[in-house]
């Protein structure tokens, strides 16, 4: 039993263009031809007759002629000498322009002329962009994989004030940190009075002392307390809650860590008195307690507290301030409101190489502690590095890399000398401008038109029918 091809493994070959397409995807012409997809076309009205025929130039009610017919002359023979060439003879019949078809290629011997320039052929006044991609700087050495890391350094030491060992930081007693999110912060245990103390950090007070546990999230330790080169450090994550620095081996030497976020570091101020006068209070610590800023970084001082009012906080550089015999310190210093009403507060952006600073109240004194103002250490050699900002380093040989150059035409700058430019394919029409140099531009040969259609000279016209 005969079998026959089908789905999508059966080609077929088109009536139209010839081409092998798949059987599937033949469509049928308004004329009965199976062809490929985009050789189709919809069958056009004018090829459909007109019916009910109506002659849009004859006149309503013409003027007679005096004649009641037409006389129309048929020729039953030949008008014309039959062995004249076809193209020679008259038509007979209804004359028109003829459809050859499809040609498949026409070969021209295209001769151009050139009309470049010979010469050296400079660049002229083309306006070159250039997109740099620069690999760094040429030098002998580089810097590029250098390994340092920046950080604000605390020295540890232990003493008894009178009531059992404490930690003091930077000689300050057990002092409330503000280590803030994304910062590096070392506390140093090098000094000798560090043995036997290890220093860690607990979300709970006192640590694991008051039952809690350590915290470990960016903490890195090194060396042994006492020795030198020992110290626990910490990465601020983000989020961070308020730690406690402690002993792991004995409890109530520690003190509070604040963590607060990037940006600038607010602290709640209230105004009480411990039996002695007046005294600043900062968020939950102690009477006039001494902190530290870190250079470059901007602390709020907030006075909303009602606590506050008919307390001005300001800064000197004498301890007690105005009531020191010192003045007002006011670099990076900015104020807003009244103190006790909601908004007020004192704010600095403590600046590089600042001094210690006092804070005090500038209608009473005695209110106020210090604020240290240590620098940021960096453990790279020969690097000044400043906290949060990321060093590349400068670059060894480093080439410019690659050069993008955009230009309208674009040129290849120094193409001219004495190449040629070798073989064309130019395009009909198109005028070509020659390369500069001694070379021609070469012969172009053999174009290949596909597809063309052409018009001949009465193909059905001449004779095809009425003979």
């Amino acid at each position: 039993m005969a079998r026959y091809a089908k789905g999508k493994k059966s080609y077929a070959i088109s009536d139209r263009g010839g081409q092998r397409v798949r059987y599937t995807q033949l469509k049928t012409t308004w004329d009965g031809l199976r062809v490929a997809p985009d050789e189709w076309e919809p069958k056009h009205p004018q090829l459909t007759p007109a019916r009910n025929i109506i002659d849009a130039e004859q006149l309503f009610k013409p003027r007679s002629t005096g004649q009641d017919r037409e006389d129309v002359v048929i020729y039953l023979a030949h008008t014309f000498d039959p062995f004249l060439p076809v193209q020679e003879r008259p038509p007979v019949g209804c004359s028109g322009h003829g459809f050859t078809g499809l040609i498949d290629s026409i070969d021209f011997e295209f001769y151009p002329e050139v009309t470049g320039q010979s010469g050296t052929g400079a660049v002229g006044t083309e306006v070159i962009e250039l997109s740099i991609d620069e690999a760094g700087v040429a030098g002998t050495g580089a810097v590029a994989g250098a390994s340092y890391e920046a950080y604000l350094q605390y020295s540890i030491t232990v003493a008894n004030p009178g009531s059992g060992n404490r930690y003091y930081v930077d000689s300050v007693l057990q002092q409330q940190l503000y280590l803030q999110e994304g910062q590096t912060y070392r506390l140093d245990q090098s000094d000798s009075s560090n043995s036997g103390h290890p220093i860690r950090f607990s979300t709970t007070s006192n640590g694991s002392h008051g039952g809690g546990s350590e915290y470990t999230t960016g903490v890195t330790t090194n060396g042994t307390p006492g020795s030198s080169g020992a110290y626990t450090q910490i990465t601020v994550a983000s989020g961070a809650p308020t730690l406690y620095y402690y002993c792991t081996n004995h409890s109530n030497m520690g003190g509070t860590s604040y963590t607060p976020a990037s940006g600038t570091i607010s602290l709640a101020i209230t105004v009480s008195n411990p039996g002695s006068g007046n005294k600043y209070y900062i968020d939950t610590g102690g009477p006039a307690p001494t902190i530290s800023m870190t250079e470059e970084t901007t602390y709020r001082f907030d006075q909303s507290d009602s606590s506050n009012s008919g307390h001005p906080l300001r800064f000197s550089t004498t301890s007690g301030g105005s009531h020191g015999g010192g003045s007002e310190y006011t670099t990076g210093v900015t104020t807003n409101g009244t103190p006790g009403s909601s908004g007020a507060y004192t704010e600095i952006t403590v600046a590089v190489d600042a001094p210690t600073l006092y804070y005090y109240c500038t209608s009473h004194s005695g209110m106020g502690g210090q604020l240290n103002t240590p620098s940021l250490t960096s453990s790279g050699s020969g690097i000044t590095v400043e906290l949060s900002k990321n060093a590349t380093g400068l670059a060894g040989t480093g080439a410019v890399g690659n050069e993008a150059i955009e230009g309208n035409p674009p040129v290849n700058a120094g193409a001219a000398g004495t190449g040629g430019v070798g073989a064309e394919v130019p395009e009909v029409n198109v005028l070509e401008a020659g390369v500069a140099g001694t070379g021609g531009v070469g012969d172009a040969t053999d174009i290949d038109i596909e597809n063309a259609v052409a018009w001949g000279q009465g193909t059905w016209g001449s004779g095809t029918w009425g003979n």
